[in-house]
């Protein structure tokens, strides 16, 4: 049975679809089979940040309404081990209960579910949220971001363990830490209350995800270890960027 694994923010601009998309690589690079599904009803992305999704005739929205069987919804990858479902798009909110039923069919054949909520607490994300094994909340390293994620975080709490809610920080400099310009990962889990997950640094190559160009090795090297994290190993917190 796959692991549903949220990815949420408390506010947009904090990186959450190519947290996505590079959790989805480091993942496969581990051998795992991942389904990805863009909550983002009406604003869909991760067609674009993988590569999937150019022939797709459903979406999530026409399974959870019965229009399709689950896995017709399902764009594969050419081998197989990756699948992404699609967003409608009108950004109605979806019924949980159909939802939730619906990626359970879908994701059947898969390790992991990596779900891309919107930002904040509105759209799909209580859907998602119904769905969800786990989260991860994605910030950046600032107040305004930070503050964010704790409101949403209280939100995560009501619905899974603390242990089951991780922190990603995005866009991290260790120099920029130095010199004043940004929180410390031990500030950012003081101000959001969420266990740390791993940091990931600034990566102008990030924008070219859609070229489907890879990220700095820095970066890739951030999400193997954040991916090997989930996956229960002992991995230490070392900032290299």
């Amino acid at each position: 049975m796959a692991k549903t694994i949220l990815i949420c923010s408390g506010k947009g601009g904090a990186g959450k679809s190519t947290v996505t998309a590079c959790l989805w690589r480091a993942l496969c690079a581990r051998g795992r089979r991942v389904l990805l599904v863009d909550g983002d009803a009406g604003l869909r992305t991760l067609d674009l940040l993988t590569g999937l999704g150019e022939n797709a005739v459903y979406t999530w929205a026409d399974a959870a309404g019965g229009l399709c069987a689950a896995n017709d919804a399902v764009c594969l990858s050419p081998d197989g081990t990756c699948g992404l479902l699609l967003p409608p798009a009108k950004p109605d909110a979806p019924d949980p209960d159909a939802f939730c039923a619906m990626l359970r069919a879908a994701a059947e054949p898969f390790d992991y579910c990596l779900l891309d909520a919107p930002a904040g607490l509105g759209g799909t994300f209580p859907a998602a949220l119904a769905a969800a094994d786990e989260a991860v909340l994605v910030a950046t390293p600032d107040p305004v971001c930070l503050r964010a994620a704790s409101t949403l975080a209280e939100a995560l709490f009501d619905r899974l363990a603390p242990d089951r809610v991780r922190l990603v920080l995005n866009r991290f400099s260790r120099d920029a830490m130095r010199r004043g310009d940004c929180l410390s990962p031990d500030e950012a889990v003081d101000l959001c209350g969420v266990r740390f997950l791993g940091a990931v640094p600034e990566d102008a190559r990030l924008k070219r995800l859609c070229a489907l160009e890879l990220p700095e090795r820095a970066t890739r090297d951030a999400f193997a270890r954040i991916a090997a994290r989930l996956e229960g190993e002992d991995v230490p917190f070392k900032f290299r960027f």
